[in-house]
């Protein structure tokens, strides 16, 4: 057993292949999104993106271990491999000011966009791991994807922070 597994528990072997399908394409988007926001850490010249985005690829490549762990148990011991909650939740946010002015400086940026992009991706993961969560009767499988889920609603939050400041838009619609 790695450093992320709690317990292996059993599992059906009906609903194996079910979630190592899911599983692969998991660690797929995890990937995906890990080399996106590391690419674009390396490029962006602004120090606060720049140490968002380290922070969202380290983040992401926690939960590629995490579901690599998962992958392996299912494969070599037909078991579903219990992630302990502190692996995918243990990281420190970055505190981050961007000061990048009004409305006015937002075309063009290119950072922006990166924002965007990143929003909608880990708004996709969030309900990707909810769909992956109602579709299991087994407790623990369900708790790791509810888990995953809440760790990308987490980043969207931070990243929906860092668009309002980013704007100044001062944005105070229902909250």
């Amino acid at each position: 057993m790695n450093e992320f597994v709690k317990k292996l528990i059993s599992i059906p072997k009906k609903d194996i292949e079910e979630i190592s399908k899911a599983v692969s394409l998991a660690k797929s988007e995890e990937a995906k999104a890990r080399d996106f926001y590391q690419s674009n850490s390396e490029k962006t010249l602004d120090i606060e993106m720049k140490k968002a985005l380290a922070f969202l690829a380290k983040e992401e490549t926690e939960h590629f271990n995490a579901l690599t762990g998962v992958e392996s148990a299912l494969k070599e011991n037909w078991k579903f491999a219990v992630i302990k909650d502190s692996v995918l939740q243990h990281l420190e946010r970055p505190v981050i000011y961007p000061e990048k002015g009004s409305k006015a400086n937002m075309e063009g940026n290119s950072e922006l966009a990166v924002l965007l992009w990143a929003m909608r991706a880990e708004t996709k993961a969030k309900n990707f791991y909810l769909a992956q969560a109602e579709k299991t009767r087994i407790k623990e499988v369900k708790h790791f994807w509810e888990t995953l889920a809440e760790f990308e609603a987490e980043h969207f939050n931070y990243l929906d922070s860092l668009f309002s400041t980013w704007t100044n838009t001062s944005d105070y619609i229902m909250g």
